[in-house]
């Protein structure tokens, strides 16, 4: 059994070249690491990768896993995200011991050991990069948090505090950019069905027309209510900063 396995979500064009890039710089500086499957996860009808793509995805060994995605689940921001996270979930158990998702535009620079969950932890985590519509620490959750708490099944227990890689405080808001998981424990199988369950329901909705930010970022709000609920504090396992350390907001 493979110790992890990295996946991700890809696309001819532009996706394509960042994710190529991201398995080149595994299996230039990953070290011990740097054979471990990359997986891109593409949607069946979007499988029309150029020869020359193809050509590095055989000597870069990435591994194409088509993949089933609903129209309406696809056109929905993210939503392919969430699908595919739970399909390579399935596919992977009893050959990886850790799942990462690692966003297109991770750049590995080193041995990526962090990556690999330590025993009795089953999820290894970045907190957001910046607040935006994250939970405020010291304060009440607003409407939109208690949505989700309730919604998702959250006891009350699970708050602690975090802070983003820009310095804000925050109560819990998980990053679905990267992430490490067990497959066997069917967290992101769970993810997609509440995802499925909510994300067109009135009430979420509702708060679609307030701004675009809860459209964008509902995935991971989501993301975060499942793993509330679904994993105790102790199984938790907080990555350093230099993990998904976001250049773009370097200069704050």
């Amino acid at each position: 059994m493979d110790k992890i396995t990295i996946i991700t979500f890809a696309v001819p064009g532009k996706a394509a070249l960042r994710g190529l890039m991201m398995a080149n710089s595994l299996r230039t500086f990953g070290g011990d690491l740097c054979e471990s499957p990359i997986w891109w996860l593409v949607p069946e009808s979007r499988d029309n990768f150029s020869n020359l793509t193809r050509r590095e995805l055989k000597r870069l060994k990435i591994h194409i896993h088509p993949i089933r995605i609903n129209s309406e689940v696809m056109k929905f921001p993210f939503g392919a995200k969430v699908a595919a996270a739970a399909q390579a979930e399935s596919t992977a158990v009893g050959l990886t011991e850790s799942l990462a998702w690692l966003d297109l535009d991770n750049i590995i620079l080193s041995q990526p050991d962090e990556l690999l969950l330590t025993p009795g932890k089953s999820l290894a985590y970045r907190p957001v990069h910046h607040r935006l519509i994250g939970p405020t620490w010291g304060e009440p959750l607003d409407p939109f948090w208690e949505l989700i708490h309730t919604s998702c099944q959250v006891p009350p227990d699970r708050q602690f505090q975090m802070v983003t890689h820009t310095g804000e405080k925050i109560q819990p808001y998980f990053n679905a950019g990267t992430f490490v998981t067990r497959p066997e424990n069917g967290l992101l199988a769970l993810w997609q069905d509440t995802f499925l369950d909510l994300y067109q329901q009135p009430l979420y909705q509702d708060w679609y027309q307030k701004s675009d930010l809860y459209t964008i970022f509902i995935h991971q709000a989501i993301f975060t209510g499942v793993i509330l609920a679904k994993l105790s504090l102790q199984e938790l396992q907080l990555l350093s900063p230099k993990i998904n350390y976001p250049l773009h907001l370097h200069d704050d």
